[in-house]
C-alpha cells in the first residue's frame, strides 16, 4: 500500500527487547542461560481463583456441583493455542459472540494451560465436556451468578522446564532468587504482550491512536519480520509491494486467520478501514491499543531503573495498598506527600503498600515528580498524548488507563528437579505479572527468542 513503509524488516534479534521497552535487569547475578517452550509441556500454567479454586485440580478430579446463577463456570484446557483464539473457536462452536465468554486473563500459546471461563448457562449441558479437535477441552464446574473477570483471579501457577542451561546448580539459581527477593522484580509487560518474532501490536496500535487507519490496516497485513515463519513473511512482503488483495485472498495461509478476515472485509467494503479493523475480535482490538500503553510503561520503567529510582520513594508518587493476598488495590491510590512519606515508607517495607506507575490512557493520573516527567518525555517522543487513547474511530477499543505496580508484588519460585541438561521450576505470580519477566532475570539471554522455544548456541552466553 502506498505511503506505508514496513518497520519490522530492519528489526534484529538483539533489538527486540529495546523495541518493546524492556532494556534493564534488576539483578546483577550471572544468568543460567537456556531455552523454554521448546514443546507445550515445557510450559504449564493454571489459575487459582480468590475462592481457592484450582483450575488444574478441578479439571482432573471434580464432578459438577449445582450452584446457582445464569452463568456456567467451566475450566478450559488448551494446548498450543492462545487464549484469544481459543475463545473465538469456542464462541463459534456455541454460536456466541466472543465477548459473552468471561475469562480472567490471556495465557501463552506455546503451553498447556487450564483457565477458568464463564459462558451463558443455557448453551452447554452441565454434564457435557466440549472438545474442539485436540486443542481445546471445556469442562463445566458449577453455575454462578456473575460473569468471570480478572478481579476474581488470585494467582497463576507455573511449572516451567528450562532446557540447555549453562548450569543446573541449584545454589546459583537460589542466589538469583535471593537477590530478586531483596530488590524486587520489575513488573514489565512481557514479550508475548507484543509478539516476539513479529512485535506488530504496538505498531498497529500507535497508528490507530494517531487516526492513520489506512496505514494500520497495511501494517497488520503486510509489515513483515525476518524472524517470523518464512511463508508468512513472503506473502506479507509480496502484498506490501503489490497490494493485490485478490492475490492475497488466494495466497495468504489459512493459519493467518485474522488477516484473511480483514482481506475479505476490505474486498467487500473497499476503503472502509473501520469495518476492516472491526473484523478483529474486540479483545484483539483493545490489545492493539493497550500494547502501546504497555510499551510506554515499559520504556518508563526501564528509564526509572537506569536512573536508579526503582526502589526510591518520592513525593508525588502514587502508591497502592496491598491486600492479604498481596494484590494491589487499584481503586485506593494514595499520593505521597511531605506529610505521609515516612509512613508510606514503613508500609512499603512491611509489604503493605507498593509504588505504582500509570499504564497510559485518557484518564491516567500522572505522578508529579521525576517518574511522571520520564513518562511525559517518552509520550512526547512517541508523538502521543493521553487524550489519544479515547478513540474516535474505534471508541470500543478506547482505554482509560490504569495503575500498575512497579514491582511484582507477591511471588515465589523454587527448583523442583534437575538433570544434566534441564531443570524444572515451579513458581506463582499475581494477576497481570508475566512469567517471561521472572525467567528473563534468571536466564539473562541476549536472544529473546529463547522464551518461545528458539535456541542457538551463539546466544547461550
Amino acid at each position: 500500500m502506498d505511503h506505508y513503509k514496513p518497520i519490522l524488516p530492519s528489526l534484529k534479534i538483539e533489538d527486540i527487547e529495546q523495541f518493546i521497552g524492556i532494556t534493564q535487569y534488576i539483578s546483577r547475578s550471572e544468568g543460567i542461560g537456556g531455552v523454554v517452550k521448546t514443546r507445550p509441556e515445557d510450559f504449564i500454567v493454571w489459575e487459582i481463583l480468590e475462592t481457592g479454586m484450582d483450575a488444574k485440580k478441578l479439571f482432573a478430579s471434580s464432578s459438577f456441583t449445582e450452584g446457582y446463577g445464569s452463568h456456567l463456570l467451566c475450566v478450559m484446557k488448551k494446548v498450543k493455542l492462545d487464549s484469544i483464539r481459543a475463545v473465538s473457536l469456542l464462541a463459534a462452536k456455541l454460536n456466541l459472540r466472543s465477548k459473552e465468554i468471561g475469562i480472567c486473563g490471556i495465557k501463552d500459546k506455546m503451553s498447556i494451560s487450564w483457565q477458568f471461563i464463564t459462558i451463558p448457562s443455557i448453551l452447554l449441558e452441565n454434564t457435557e465436556i466440549l472438545k474442539i479437535n485436540n486443542l481445546l477441552e471445556v469442562k463445566p464446574i458449577k453455575y454462578v451468578r456473575h460473569r468471570l473477570s480478572s478481579r476474581l483471579l488470585k494467582s497463576n501457577l507455573f511449572q516451567v522446564t528450562i532446557r540447555h542451561p549453562r548450569t543446573t546448580d541449584v545454589s546459583i539459581i537460589g542466589e538469583i532468587i535471593k537477590e530478586l527477593k531483596i530488590k524486587g522484580i520489575p513488573n514489565y509487560y512481557g514479550h508475548q504482550r507484543f509478539g516476539i518474532t513479529r512485535p506488530i501490536t504496538p505498531v498497529v496500535g500507535a497508528l490507530i491512536l494517531k487516526r492513520r487507519l489506512r496505514e494500520a490496516v497495511a501494517a497488520f497485513l503486510s509489515d513483515y519480520s525476518n524472524l517470523e515463519n518464512e511463508k508468512n513473511k513472503l506473502v506479507r512482503k509480496e502484498l506490501g509491494e503489490r497490494w493485490d488483495l485478490d492475490w492475497a485472498r488466494k495466497n495468504f495461509p489459512k493459519s493467518l486467520t485474522y488477516e484473511r478476515m480483514m482481506i475479505e472485509s476490505f474486498l467487500r467494503y473497499p476503503q472502509d478501514y473501520v469495518k476492516c479493523l472491526r473484523t478483529l475480535p474486540l479483545r484483539l482490538r483493545r490489545l492493539l491499543v493497550e500494547s502501546v500503553a504497555a510499551k510506554i510503561f515499559n520504556l518508563t520503567l526501564s528509564k526509572i531503573i537506569e536512573e536508579d529510582k526503582f526502589n526510591e520513594l518520592e513525593v508525588g508518587d502514587i502508591v497502592l495498598p496491598l491486600d492479604s493476598s498481596g494484590r494491589a488495590n487499584k481503586n485506593r491510590p494514595i499520593t505521597v506527600t511531605n506529610r505521609n512519606i515516612r509512613h508510606v515508607e514503613r508500609l512499603i517495607k512491611d509489604k503493605k503498600m507498593v509504588i505504582s506507575l500509570p499504564t497510559p490512557g485518557y484518564l491516567s493520573p500522572i505522578p508529579r515528580n521525576s517518574k511522571g516527567e520520564i513518562m511525559l518525555e517518552i509520550m512526547e517522543k512517541e508523538s502521543l498524548d493521553f487524550k489519544d487513547f479515547k478513540l474516535i474511530d474505534l471508541p470500543e477499543a478506547s482505554t482509560k488507563g490504569s495503575l500498575r505496580s512497579l514491582t511484582i508484588t507477591t511471588w515465589d519460585c523454587s527448583v523442583i528437579s534437575t538433570d544434566n541438561n534441564s531443570l524444572i521450576l515451579q513458581f506463582s505470580l499475581p494477576p497481570g505479572a508475566y512469567a517471561t519477566i521472572l525467567l528473563r532475570e534468571l536466564m539473562k539471554q541476549k536472544n529473546p527468542l529463547v522464551y518461545i522455544g528458539m535456541f542457538h548456541e551463539l546466544y547461550n552466553n
